[in-house]
């Protein structure tokens, strides 16, 4: 006779066959919620049906804390865990790490879950968000060269403020190959030396098309450029994760590039308004300043500052006239000094003493004595008109 078991032992026995099964640990299941009840212990219990069968679940209040939505019978949920067996009833049950709504809520609760994730790191701050230049004239556009979103900013972009430049990174926008190429199209434009704001933009689309705006690699990206950027993804009902990052959320493309380019007549206008306002200013200092002056002018202090100002005028023009004529006076006596010197120097001079009757005699060019003298040489008389050439005849030493 073959060995008898107690319950017990049979419900261990298969519960270990289950749970050491390498294709029932670690599984995911799409099912209906039903029964669905949570104890104040915080465990769910649960069944998950579909149209032919249903599988006792449960999920402990550990992993029931992480829920990020209320679950509810009826709702199509996925749900994570393992196969194993309650084994006090013999129920075959899934015990649930994770719990995501499916279809629409699964990309919902992605999302939800990204969203929060990158609020908590404080990538959505408004105290970080950067401002975008009054008039920019160089703007980067990171989206498809085919895309409606590309026409739309050029088109506004040329009726608003046609002076700007637009530089535009090509980028896929959906697909596989979308998120990589959005990254490096939005680096590419925050190296740019001269791109003063970014827009990453694209057309409409489905939830599907437009999945790749709400990437965690797109948004860290898009949180670190320099440069202020502006997001402009989809319809004006859609939201993604780049829309909470980015400094500025439009819309539309055409919203995005209505709040980057200034219009040209309103800056016109503005610019009247402002030179009107700058005269009118102007005018209104003018005259401030000309009553101000007015009233100084009656003022005591100014009186007073103004008399002694007239006082001292009139001290200084007669100290330059005692001056003056102190000067004068001292330059007339000198001048007659000095003329009373000069026919001094002038009646001792050899030329006066020449004019006299005098005269000077040279030999070899150079003042002789009378005793170098000898008969038959040269020399030479100098009077005062004359310059003559002798010759010396006799030479007597007289003796006085």
């Amino acid at each position: 006779m073959d060995k008898i078991l107690s319950v017990s032992s049979l419900n261990l026995y298969v519960k270990s066959i289950l749970e050491q099964d390498e294709n029932l640990r670690f599984i995911a299941v799409e099912g209906e919620l039903s029964n669905f009840k949570k104890y104040p212990s915080g465990h769910c219990y649960f069944s998950l049906k579909d149209a032919a069968s249903a599988i006792r679940g449960v999920m402990f209040s550990f992993y029931a804390s992480n829920l990020s939505f209320k679950p509810e019978n009826g709702m199509k949920v996925i749900v994570k865990g393992k196969v194993s067996l309650y084994e006090k009833s013999g129920d075959y049950q899934i015990n649930v790490t994770d719990m995501f709504l499916s279809g629409e809520g699964a990309y919902r609760l992605a999302f939800e879950r990204l969203k929060e994730k990158l609020e908590k790191e404080g990538l959505f701050d408004t105290s970080r968000k950067k401002s975008l230049p009054a008039v920019p004239f160089k703007v980067g556009v990171a989206t498809s060269v085919k895309g409606a979103a590309l026409h739309d900013i050029l088109s506004t972009a040329q009726r608003r403020f046609p002076c700007a430049q637009i530089v535009l990174a090509p980028c896929a926008v959906q697909g596989q190959e979308a998120e990589a190429s959005v990254v490096r199209a939005i680096k590419a434009l925050d190296r740019a030396d001269d791109i003063q704001v970014i827009i990453i933009a694209r057309g409409g689309g489905s939830k599907e098309d437009l999945w790749v705006f709400n990437s965690e690699e797109i948004a860290r990206v898009a949180f670190a450029c320099k440069k202020p950027t502006v997001s402009a993804i989809g319809h004006e009902i859609d939201f993604s994760i780049l829309d909470f990052v980015c400094d500025v959320r439009a819309a539309t493309p055409t919203a995005a590039a209505e709040i980057v380019f200034p219009d040209r007549n309103s800056l016109y206008m503005n610019l009247i308004s402002v030179e009107k306002s700058l005269s009118s200013s102007m005018d209104r200092l003018i005259k401030y300043k000309e009553n101000q002056l007015k009233l100084a002018e009656k003022s005591d202090g100014f009186i007073r500052t103004l008399n002694m100002v007239r006082i001292n005028r009139a001290r200084l023009k007669n100290i330059s006239r005692t001056l003056k004529s102190g000067i004068n006076s001292k330059l007339e006596k000198r001048q007659l000094d000095l003329k009373a010197k000069t026919q001094i120097l002038e009646q001792q001079s050899p030329l006066a003493n020449l004019k006299r009757g005098y005269a000077l005699i040279y030999k070899d060019n150079s003042p002789a004595k009378a005793y170098n003298f000898t008969a038959g040489e040269t020399v030479q008389i100098l009077t005062y008109s004359q310059k003559l050439e002798c010759e010396v005849k006799k030479c007597e030493i007289r003796k006085d």
